[in-house]
């Protein structure tokens, strides 16, 4: 079976983003399907999302399939995200430009928007910084923490090792609002020890943490993270 890979910019993967598992599991597919169907994305060609496959991918029914697609295209229509870009300036966009629904055949068409567009690339022989992964990797973890911390470990996985990230930056990567876990005890124990957990028992990857202190206070987290021994992987590629 062939493997599906997820491509999106590093400066992408970082962006400052606010999305709920099921938008990012739009986003996913939307990737993935561009890539292989070879036409990759545009900003006027919609690109069709079928509820037949996103039940086979995220293991649901087809009729809930097409009830969280709708659901999340909704919310999506309205997101925006940040990012900064190659002269250090921050951009904000939105995520998409237009969303279609076809009841009739329980499918979905979307447009992204340039910045997107932009960010996401079939690596057509274009030297960028990208980030890849399996999606099987993260299409059954059910915590959005647990896949927003796997996209941002695996960029650095010719390391293996991810230095220390401000808390502060930490939080708006994962996509934590200030009033959001604002006690450590609850950011450790419903977001980052959940995502590691997670990531742990269901990718290709185990991963450990270390907090980092200024006094008593902690400032942020490093990790490194090992790949799984199992037969016949397909190793991905990335640079930091």
């Amino acid at each position: 079976m062939k493997k599906e890979l997820v491509v999106k910019t590093n400066r992408l993967n970082q962006a400052f983003q606010m999305l709920t598992l099921a938008e990012l599991h739009i986003v996913q597919l939307a990737i993935v399907d561009a890539r292989e169907t070879g036409t990759g994305l545009t900003t006027d060609t919609p690109l069709r999302i079928d509820a037949r496959r996103y039940a086979e991918v995220f293991s649901t029914t087809r009729q809930n399939a097409y009830q969280r697609m709708k659901e999340a295209e909704d919310t999506l229509f309205n997101r925006r995200f940040s990012f900064y870009d190659e002269d250090g300036q921050l951009v904000k966009s939105r995520w998409i430009s237009q969303v279609k629904y076809l009841d009739d055949q329980g499918a979905i068409e979307i447009v992204f928007t340039p910045a997107v567009v932009q960010g996401i690339s079939r690596i057509d022989g274009v030297k960028e910084f990208f980030t890849q992964y399996l999606l099987s990797q993260t299409a059954q973890l059910k915590s959005v923490y647990s896949a927003r911390l796997y996209e941002l470990l695996i960029q650095w996985r010719s390391t293996r090792k991810v230095p220390m990230v401000d808390l502060i930056t930490f939080r708006e990567q994962l996509g934590i609002a200030e009033n959001e876990y604002k006690l450590m005890s609850d950011f450790k124990k419903r977001v980052l020890e959940l995502a590691v957990n997670e990531i742990n028992e269901k990718t290709d990857i185990t991963v450990k943490y270390n907090q980092h202190k200024q006094g008593r206070l902690i400032t942020g987290f490093s990790f490194t993270f090992q790949q799984k021994q199992t037969p016949s992987t397909e190793h991905t590629v990335n640079q930091a």
